[in-house]
């Protein structure tokens, strides 16, 4: 069941490191308790999740000036115009 499961949602590849990566994984595997493999996919999801925040955060700061409200006074007076929509 577990290799049934496991073959549903993982692909098997392989993957190339530099000795001196593999050293450092190695140790690392050891001193957690977690596979390389485990490792590995780990800090790729964080590193993916990183790349795909910049690009929202990049896409948000791009539209910074890009629209008017009309109102002058909508920085000192945001409450009032929001009234209870907010």
């Amino acid at each position: 069941m577990l290799c049934l499961y496991y073959n549903t949602i993982m692909v098997r590849t392989q993957i190339q490191f530099e000795k001196q990566t593999y050293e450092k994984l190695k140790a690392n595997s050891k001193e957690s308790g977690k596979s390389i493999s485990e490792i590995v996919r780990r800090s790729l999801d964080r590193m993916i999740e990183s790349q795909e925040s910049d690009l929202k955060w990049g896409r948000a700061l791009k539209s910074v000036g890009k629209f008017s409200s009309g109102l002058n006074d909508l920085a000192e007076k945001h409450d009032k115009h929001l009234g209870d929509h907010w």
